[in-house]
């Protein structure tokens, strides 16, 4: 950016970014941030939170018709 304002990048020289190349970095991206989100929502949970969340999940995993789906 500083070298295109500057006017000492020949701007005809960029290259053009694919869709395909954007969606797999934003896939990266989100997938990290992920990873990350879990452990740290885990250390900021009280043991009852983590007890209520525990819970939920197994009522919801119970309540499922179709216990073949994980």
């Amino acid at each position: 950016m500083v070298h295109r304002s500057t006017g000492t990048e020949d701007v005809t020289k960029m290259t053009k970014v694919s869709a395909s190349d954007i969606s797999r970095v934003m896939s990266a991206m989100g997938r990290k941030g992920g990873k990350i989100g879990g452990k740290r929502r885990l250390e900021t949970m009280t043991a009852e939170e983590r007890k209520a969340v525990a819970k939920k999940a197994a009522k919801t995993r119970w309540a499922r018709e179709d216990k073949s789906v994980s």
